[in-house]
């Protein structure tokens, strides 16, 4: 523990030299961390399969590839964030110019999940190192096998005194961390209870910090909605990392009038893309530990099983599941599920949904299958989500000039793209004072003309 605490005032030293300031040097690391991840593919694609049985098309389209691009946008936006912008000055402070410089805040702590140990690490890193800073990793020591080559490929390309990973339990090497030294930034997505922790702790240095957690996200399906691509889209973001996905459709609340033909078409998409035995199938994930297996396992006994059911302890298996006949109290209503578990509701009107989402902590996300725009409008205006989809489910993720990121419950801050550059950016405002010209009112003794002056140049209506 106290090699961390020495590797942080490291880090603090060399961010406090100005090397990390330069454009070259931002440019130079982000190149190099995309290289030293194209080179060592076979590696990440390994560890990714020993943790959570992704496949190697899985792993490019939802860990490598967003990562990339990632990169990609920070490379390209870059330079332009880095300039001082200008800003309006109001008249009562003219004549002089007012600008806004952008400084890196300082020594950044990423905290990572286990669900997608690359994506949710480093396109986080990749914003704090545009950004200027330097950065401490701390990935979840439940996703093992993922955990350890983040370390090996970081730790043997990079300096420690710049970026570096820890090894270790989190629950051991987090709170010396937090407790006793002050971070620029602390970034952390997981779960909700152990947010609160990381908050409580960063507190105490009064560390800012991102949360990025998780929530119960509905998918709403309308009578208008194009039923067979709303199931194909659902079953896809349902279904990937075997449904150990953030912002995975939580749950589905469907018109009454169109629910047998949703489950039929449901049915028919996991099959086609699964097969029928989907434990054979080399597509479909496994859940990521024994404790989590069961965990979900319990929530198969929160309604009536229409589809799947399945499990196999000894492989970490649970069969893509439909569960109808679901009370808005279960168990299964009341946490994420993270995994392969799909309860279903019906509604006849909007309001219904509203009382059912309104039920439930705060979304992350939100997916609406619909092709009525009073509808749309509808739930755009009425819910509080961290971002969404209309007719599709997780592609929100894919692009970086919205933030992603929750609100309440689900957590705060935004990232991606610029919004990654601003989290681990200080905007220092400066104004420029003119000596030219300086107006005799602003100063005492004051007199009722002096004042009417002021009442001319500010709060004017």
């Amino acid at each position: 523990m106290e090699t961390n605490l020495m590797i942080v005032e490291a880090q603090k030293k060399f961010f406090q030299s100005g090397a990390t300031r330069s454009y070259a040097f931002r440019k130079e690391q982000l190149q190099k961390l995309e290289a030293v991840f194209r080179t060592n593919t076979k590696l990440i694609e390994e560890a990714l399969y020993k943790d959570l049985r992704k496949h190697p098309q899985e792993t490019y389209m939802t860990e490598l590839g967003p990562t990339y691009e990632e990169i990609r946008v920070q490379l390209k936006g870059m330079r332009q964030w880095m300039q001082p912008q200008t800003v309006h000055t109001p008249l009562y402070l003219l004549p002089s110019v007012t600008k806004l410089y952008p400084e890196p805040v300082g020594n950044v702590l990423i905290i990572s999940p286990w669900n997608y140990p690359i994506l949710l690490t480093f396109r986080a890193v990749a914003g704090a190192i545009a950004a200027g800073n330097t950065v401490l990793i701390k990935p979840s020591e439940i996703s093992a096998h993922s955990a350890a080559v983040m370390m090996q490929l970081i730790n043997e390309h990079f300096p420690a005194n710049y970026l570096h990973v820890l090894d270790g339990h989190g629950a051991t090497v987090l709170p010396p961390l937090l407790e006793q030294t002050h971070f620029g930034h602390v970034f952390f997505t997981g779960s909700t209870e152990v947010g609160k922790k990381i908050m409580a702790m960063a507190a105490k240095q009064l560390s800012p910090v991102s949360l990025e957690l998780g929530g119960k996200s509905p998918c709403i399906v309308d009578e208008t909605a194009d039923l067979k691509m709303a199931a194909k889209r659902i079953v896809w973001g349902k279904l990937l990392n075997c449904g150990q996905v953030c912002v995975a459709p939580d749950y589905v609340a469907v018109h009454a009038s169109v629910k047998e033909k949703l489950i039929e078409e449901i049915i028919f998409n996991i099959e086609k893309s699964y097969g029928k035995n989907q434990e054979t199938n080399d597509n479909y994930g496994r859940i990521i530990s024994d404790k989590r297996f069961q965990e979900v396992c319990k929530f198969l006994n929160d309604g009536t099983i229409r589809y799947g059911g399945q499990t196999n302890a000894a492989d970490k298996f649970i069969a893509p599941t439909i569960l109808e006949d679901v009370a808005a109290d279960a168990p299964v209503m009341k946490e994420e599920i993270f995994g392969p578990v799909l309860p279903v509701f019906t509604f006849t009107e909007k309001e219904e949904v509203l009382q059912l989402i309104e039920k439930n902590p705060h979304p992350l996300a939100l997916y609406l299958f619909t092709t009525n725009k009073t509808t749309e409008r509808f739930f755009i205006e009425h819910v509080q989500f961290g971002a969404g989809c209309i007719n599709e489910t997780v592609y929100q993720l894919g692009n970086s000039n919205i933030p992603f990121g929750g609100i309440g419950t689900s957590g705060h801050g935004g990232y991606l793209g610029k919004f990654s550059f601003d989290t681990f950016t200080h905007y220092k405002g400066v104004v420029k004072k003119a000596n030219w010209l300086e107006p005799f009112f602003r100063y005492p003794p004051y007199n009722k003309r002096k004042l009417n002056l002021w009442k001319a140049v500010i709060g004017r209506k």
